[in-house]
């Protein structure tokens, strides 16, 4: 199976792109000069027993403030809800009672009656009731078979979710294949749904620095978003090829960067091939090698980011599988000022899409040696002042 396949929307379409491509280097300024005032470590477990139709490692979750912790069943097409504290079944509700509902990516709950759930073939997101209900469906693409070119494809997850926001829903997508010199300025790759309109409009574009001159950022591994809200309402970006961080205001165009890099990562860079001939080989070498940013996450009860990012094996091998790569998580203040960071282990261990913050520190799924699937598992993490007596 190819890996464009296993990493995008399975649909195939003719892409009439540049053949000259150009590598880009995106240097980390700040590499071996931060100093780490403070590290993660594991401050509790968390089990919650799950029935014999779920697996650990669901493909979307959504914390709601309360202590209920919801994910997706995406084989039975069930949300199911949990108490974050007792770990007790609360409730499910089945999504799918007219039986129209494709393949669920996700879903953002706002209560019973209102239920926004994303349908991943058809591309468009539905309203429905607790009792699995259609109320109506808004498409997020028009109906020209090359659509891809012009609108977001959308892989949403924890790390990527719908957020809502002054009734709106925000949805980020991305462009599974690089983007050429005409394209860089009319792709956006984000959706605005307004929840009581329906209308949708698409805002912010691929950085010109990062993702122009026609630079080779095949297969989608280096083109996926990772949007978080901040306290005041900015969307804050992590795009994987960068140190920096872009925030703009949800409803506007232009960026402010700021730096929100690791004091490890090395210079990152394109794919050095043509662009309609790279081979998927390359691709997942290239993102094997390189030191690759993720998701940004805000804490709001510490006032605190933590951005993901995924620790490059150097020399590595194509055999080699992309899990094991290590994961590397930064601390920030609200001022994306550098706290430190910590290496939590490979992501053969833990499930970094599944990550999220409560009022007892960050979430992130642990997978064991030998994966139980009788239970989802989390690790929860808390700040802690560095001990320099322990690293003499």
């Amino acid at each position: 199976m190819q890996i464009k396949i296993l990493i995008a929307f399975p649909i195939i379409v003719q892409f009439l792109l540049s053949c000259n491509k150009s590598t880009i280097n995106v240097e980390n300024p700040k590499q071996r000069i931060l100093k780490s005032k403070y590290e993660l470590v594991v401050s509790d477990e968390r089990k919650y027993n799950i029935d014999s139709v779920t697996a650990p490692r669901p493909v979307y979750m959504q914390y709601i403030k309360g202590n209920i912790l919801t994910f997706l069943n995406q084989y039975n097409k069930t949300i199911y809800f949990y108490n974050y504290n007792s770990f007790k079944l609360e409730k499910k509700i089945f999504l799918d009672k007219e039986n129209k509902l494709y393949r669920i990516g996700g879903y953002y709950y706002i209560n019973d009656d209102s239920i926004y759930v994303y349908d991943v073939p058809d591309v468009k997101l539905y309203l429905v009731d607790s009792n699995g209900k259609i109320k109506k469906g808004i498409a997020l693409h028009d109906n020209n078979h090359e659509w891809p070119l012009h609108y977001p494809q959308y892989m949403i997850s924890t790390v990527v979710p719908i957020i809502r926001y002054h009734g709106n829903l925000i949805m980020t997508g991305l462009s599974f294949p690089s983007l050429n010199s005409s394209a860089i300025d009319s792709f956006h790759f984000t959706s605005i749904i307004n929840i009581k309109t329906s209308r949708v409009k698409f805002l912010f574009t691929y950085p010109k620095e990062l993702y122009g001159s026609d630079a080779n950022w095949e297969g989608g591994l280096a083109t996926i978003v990772y949007p978080v809200l901040s306290a005041n309402g900015d969307i804050i970006h992590s795009f994987p090829v960068s140190h920096n961080l872009y925030i703009s205001h949800c409803d506007g165009q232009k960026y402010k960067t700021i730096y929100g890099g690791s004091n490890f990562a090395k210079t990152i860079s394109s794919i050095k091939h043509k662009i309609k001939t790279t081979p998927d080989d390359l691709i997942l070498l290239n993102y094997l090698q390189m030191d690759m940013y993720t998701a940004i996450l805000y804490d709001p009860y510490r006032k605190l980011y933590y951005r993901f990012m995924l620790r490059g094996i150097p020399n590595a091998k194509i055999t080699i599988p992309k899990e094991e790569k290590q994961i590397d998580v930064i601390i920030m203040d609200n001022k994306f000022n550098y706290l430190g960071e910590t290496i939590i282990g490979k992501a053969r261990e833990w499930n970094w899409t599944n990550s999220f913050v409560t009022h007892e520190g960050l979430n992130i799924e642990y997978l064991s040696g030998n994966i139980n699937e009788d239970y989802l598992i989390f690790k929860t993490f808390k700040l802690e002042l560095i001990n320099k007596n322990r690293l003499k």
